[in-house]
């Protein structure tokens, strides 16, 4: 397109000054179109050496940008919806600030769950064909191959992710939280673990956060059971009703251990309740 622009500019511009015949530019942008798409009509020529070799220069840079656009438009609208309609995954991605999802299993389908109405932009890496076949019918997007390698995690576009979730056997989550962070050292990571013994070792490997979905439900039964609730900075249990540190966000009310804490979620707000939501996705299947 910007090719199609330039070529076109400065066709009017130079037709307009170096063919007599040319009088205003809205002829010498006629002129342009024209022989641009070879399709001259005769009631303009060029009459110069000069105009000639600007027209051959249209001529050429022209139809190279006309036909080039028009090859990106049928990329991106014909063979996508080609793609789908065969039910084959997408070979790469554009999506910027997006949230990546590692797997299709019990937990990656609640989590598709979580996040298809909450105006976010993900996109699903599996290699099972038949998981992939589901996400396509579901129109959503999926690259196909093994998350832990360097090549389909960036068709997945990881260095432009701003989440990643990992849904995998504890083994697959260390290497890709390792390589992750090697194409991006600031992606967020959320990652579960199966065995407790793993935690440690997800974390040094790079993951934000570790999540083990059956000591976090134990944790919330006895949290509602105490009636306390979980400071969402820091973890800490804080008493609502003895609470020193509150304050309000999106119509809720949020309880803190420390002034730190509370200081910390003033200032980054949806952060603290993105990494909320996408603990609380990552254990619904729970």
């Amino acid at each position: 397109m910007v090719l199609l622009a330039v070529i076109t500019t400065l066709g009017t511009v130079g037709f307009l000054l170096v063919e007599p015949t040319i009088t205003g530019p809205f002829e010498a942008f006629y002129f342009t179109i024209v022989t641009m798409f070879t399709v001259g009509y005769g009631d303009f020529v060029p009459t110069t050496t000069i105009s000639r070799m600007l027209a051959l220069i249209v001529v050429v840079g022209g139809v190279t940008a006309a036909v080039t656009v028009l090859q990106s438009i049928f990329d991106l609208v014909v063979t996508k919806d080609i793609r789908r309609e065969l039910g084959l995954p997408e070979r790469r991605t554009k999506m910027k600030d997006h949230i990546i999802i590692c797997g299709y299993g019990n937990v990656g389908q609640r989590i598709y769950e979580q996040l298809k109405g909450k105006n976010e932009e993900f996109l699903f890496i599996e290699s099972d064909s038949q998981k992939i076949a589901e996400l396509v019918d579901k129109r959503v997007s999926v690259i196909q191959g093994n998350a832990g390698d360097e090549d389909v995690l960036e068709r997945a576009n990881v260095k432009e992710a701003k989440t990643l979730i990992l849904t995998l056997r504890d083994s697959d989550n260390i290497i890709v939280t390792i390589m992750a962070k090697m194409l991006n050292p600031k992606v967020f990571i959320v990652s579960e673990v199966e065995d407790m013994r793993n935690l440690n070792v997800i974390k040094k490997a790079g993951a934000d956060e570790v999540v083990h979905c059956h000591e976090m439900g134990a944790r919330t039964m006895v949290s509602k059971a105490r009636k306390i609730v979980i400071d969402p900075v820091c973890g800490a249990e804080v008493d609502p009703r003895k609470a020193t540190f509150t304050t309000d966000f999106n119509g809720m009310k949020y309880h803190f251990d420390s002034q730190e804490c509370m200081d910390a979620f003033a200032k980054n707000p949806g952060r603290f309740m993105e990494m909320q939501r996408v603990v609380e996705a990552t254990c619904a299947v729970r």
